[in-house]
C-alpha cells in the first residue's frame, strides 16, 4: 500500500499539529488537576488556622447548654467532612486512573517494532495525535468528579467557619 503511506507522509506536518494539540489538552488536564489540588489544601490550611483562632480565642462559654453542642457538633462534623473531600481531591480512587503520558517501552515494543512494516512519522503522529484525545477522553470523567469534590471542599470549609463563628458569635 504505497498510496496508503505516501498520504500519511503528505500530511505528517498536520498530524504533528493534531499530536501537539492533543498533547497540550493532556498538559491542561494535568494543570487543572494540580491547581485544584494546591488550592483545596491550601483552603483547608485556612479554614483549620481560622477554626483554631476562632475556638482558640473566642470560645469560652461559661454555660454549655444544647445549642451549644449542637452548633459545636455540626462545625466538627463539617471539619470532618472537609478532611475527607481533601483526601478524596488528593487520593482519587484507584478504580478510575489518570492517564496523561505513555511510556517508552510501551511506544517501542506496541508502536515502533512491529511485526508489520514500521510506521511513517506521519502514521506514528497519527495513531500518537489519537491514543492522547483517547486518554483526555478518560480522564475527563475522573476530572468532573474532581471538580464537584472541590466544590463541595469549598462549600463545606465556608459552612464550617461560618458554624464556628456563629457558636463562637452566640456562646463566646
Amino acid at each position: 500500500m504505497p498510496s496508503a503511506r505516501a498520504g500519511l507522509a503528505k500530511y505528517e506536518d498536520l498530524y504533528r499539529i493534531a499530536y501537539l494539540e492533543s498533547q497540550r489538552a493532556l498538559d491542561d488536564q494535568q494543570d487543572e488537576l494540580k491547581g485544584m489540588r494546591d488550592r483545596g489544601v491550601q483552603f483547608t490550611a485556612f479554614v483549620g488556622a481560622a477554626t483554631a483562632f476562632l475556638v482558640g480565642t473566642g470560645l469560652h462559654p461559661t454555660h454549655r447548654d444544647a445549642s451549644f453542642y449542637f452548633l459545636a457538633g455540626v462545625a466538627s462534623a463539617l471539619s470532618v467532612v472537609l478532611i475527607l473531600l481533601l483526601l478524596r481531591l488528593l487520593i482519587p480512587s484507584s478504580s478510575k486512573l489518570w492517564h496523561y503520558r505513555l511510556s517508552a517501552k510501551a511506544l517501542i515494543a506496541g508502536w515502533i517494532e512491529t511485526d508489520v512494516p514500521p510506521p511513517t512519522e506521519g502514521h506514528f503522529l497519527k495513531a500518537l495525535a489519537e491514543k492522547y484525545d483517547q486518554m483526555r477522553e478518560e480522564n475527563e470523567g475522573l476530572l468532573g468528579w474532581l471538580r464537584i469534590s472541590y466544590r463541595w471542599l469549598i462549600i463545606v470549609g465556608t459552612a464550617q467557619i461560618t458554624m464556628w463563628a456563629a457558636l463562637v458569635w452566640a456562646k463566646g
